[in-house]
């Protein structure tokens, strides 16, 4: 448990870390929106693990966030592309859309799609709004999400709440009782 804590605190330290140097690089009001936005999804999946004592969730999640990050920041690195407002050749992927999405698909994964509506819009919305302000193209918020959700499928499972279960199958009926995460 002390583990899954001090893996949601580097989580909050990085994601923190993040939106400030975005910030400080924003221009506008919408690029400074986008930079808010980006956090909400990464925010919201933590929210949750923790709202359901899930501390494997918030391991899981470290695992989705920096195995994302990471990747992310290595294709970068690469210089693969130049913006389309000409400021550097960091274009692809979207680090923007990166860190949303893992919130978004993380939450989608582990609790259902109907708690991830709400991180997939503000996914969505940082997407576009980093295309808007000519950050990126298109193909960069889609390979950013793609990471997302190739790291998402890798280390996350569906949660199991605690507690007593009732299984029927042709086989007949089962019970089953989960007491540790």
């Amino acid at each position: 448990m002390v583990k899954a804590i001090l893996k949601s605190v580097f989580i909050c330290v990085l994601s923190a870390f993040v939106v400030i140097n975005s910030a400080k690089a924003a221009s506008s009001g919408e690029e400074k929106m986008g930079d808010i936005l980006q956090i909400f999804a990464p925010a919201y999946a933590l929210g949750m693990t923790m709202m359901e004592e899930d501390y494997e969730g918030t391991i899981q999640y470290a695992e989705v966030f920096l195995s994302t990050q990471l990747a992310t920041e290595g294709l970068k690195a690469l210089k693969l592309e130049e913006r389309p407002n000409k400021a550097d050749k960091r274009s692809f992927p979207s680090g923007h859309s990166s860190a949303s999405f893992s919130g978004a698909m993380f939450v989608h994964k582990r609790y259902g799609w109907k708690r991830a509506l709400i991180p997939y819009a503000t996914s969505i919305a940082t997407a576009c709004i980093r295309v808007d302000v000519r950050a990126h193209y298109v193909h960069d918020t889609i390979a950013g999400a793609a990471l997302a959700a190739l790291f998402t499928w890798i280390f996350t499972d569906k949660y199991v709440p605690k507690g007593v279960s009732v299984n029927a199958d042709t086989k007949g009926i089962s019970l089953g009782y989960k007491t540790t995460f």
